[in-house]
Formats: structure tokens, sequence, C-alpha cells
């Protein structure tokens, strides 16, 4: 049976709900599933997460927000300009160009760190620019209107372990929970093992660029 947003949150009756798998008919199954997805996109970075998104910087912008979905940064840079490199917010902080007024220069941005929930630049931006970043996103959330996704497509086990162990949490069984959890710690690894293999025709940077030319 295909898994799917339905099957999962019907009822104790119906094989392949989350009540059927922990034999419970009292159970929230749609919580649980909320627990689940979000405990699993906290552990995983697979290619199914990563997605392009703009970036609008308005002239004289020092801040932006991050895309929707948020995760982690892969890559920011705006076309025709440049890179805007992601730093540490230590290294950020005390490389940053202020003035006595404890004001940004303008320029085009440069440099970036992640915090107060926001991607923050090095520069008061001197013109509009529209960048690009690559980033893991968190995938939609399973529902009635998205009833598949491809956790449910390409690693229904995964789900159904995770499942099991929000439930057997929330019945207290512990044992059986903690059994749950190395199960599926154990599969996320072998999850990210195969994602490595995934990369095995890509060209890593070492920044070695600079000594081929």
């Amino acid at each position: 049976m295909a898994v799917n947003y339905s099957t999962l949150v019907a009822a104790q009756t119906t094989v392949g709900s989350i009540a059927y798998w922990i034999n419970y008919g009292r159970i929230d199954s749609a919580g649980i599933l909320t627990e689940a997805e979000a405990w699993i996109y906290d552990q995983l970075r697979v290619p199914e997460m990563r997605a392009l998104a703009d970036i609008a910087i308005a002239e004289d912008d020092t801040y932006v927000s991050k895309p929707t979905g948020f995760l982690d940064p892969i890559h920011l840079g705006i076309p025709g300009v440049g890179n805007i490199t992601q730093v540490d917010v230590e290294q950020f902080r005390r490389m940053l160009p202020l003035d006595e007024d404890n004001l940004l220069p303008e320029g085009v941005p440069t440099l970036w760190a992640d915090y107060d929930d926001r991607i923050n630049f090095n520069t008061k931006a001197d013109a509009a620019y529209t960048a690009k970043m690559a980033y893991y996103k968190t995938p939609t959330a399973l529902s009635v209107s998205n009833e598949t996704n491809w956790l449910t497509i390409n690693h229904p086990t995964l789900l159904r372990r995770v499942c099991l162990m929000f439930a057997a949490e929330a019945r207290k069984e512990f044992d059986s929970m903690d059994r749950a959890e190395i199960k599926a710690l154990s599969m996320i690894e072998e999850i990210k093992r195969d994602g490595d293999l995934g990369m095995r025709s890509s060209e890593l940077d070492f920044n070695w660029e600079e000594a081929r030319y």
C-alpha cells in the first residue's frame, strides 16, 4: 500500500496508519506525523531538500529576511556581480568596517552572517540587487492537499520508524521508543552515505582553484 497522508492519519482499522502500527486508536496521528517530519528534516540534508530562491536586496539594506523554509545555506551570490561569503558571527562582527557613528559604508555586500534570524551584510547596499540563494529548505508538510512527498515515496520505512518513536513516547512506552529511535538514526546514517555516493562525479573545491592557473 502506498504511503500517503490520508492513510497515515486514518483510524486504527486502516492498514498503514500510525494507529494501526502502534495498535492504539486513541493516538493523535496528525500530531505524531508533524513531530516525525520535523525530527527527520532536522536530521537530514538530502538533494530533495535543496532549493533556490531570489533574495531581494533594496538600496540601503544592511540585512534581509531568510528565504521561506530556510534550514541551512549552500551558496549566496549576486549574478553578474559576485559571491556573498558566509562567515561566523564572531569573525563577521570583528571585520565590520563601521565608522565613528557605528554605521556601515555603502557598497556591494561581500560577506554575510546568520544572526537575529536574518541575513546580515557587511555593507549598506549601494543599489538594489537580486541575489540568489541555494539552500536546504523544509519540505512542505504532508496534509490533505499534499498527500505524498519524497519522504513517503523514497523513505517510507524511515517515516514509519520515526512515527512509531513518537507514538511510543506518547504512550510512555519508552523501551519501544528507544528501539525505534536507534533504528531511525541508523537508517538516517545509511541515507547520508547513499547521498555521498551521489557526489561521485562532482568536482570538489578545496581552494586549489588558483593553483591550476
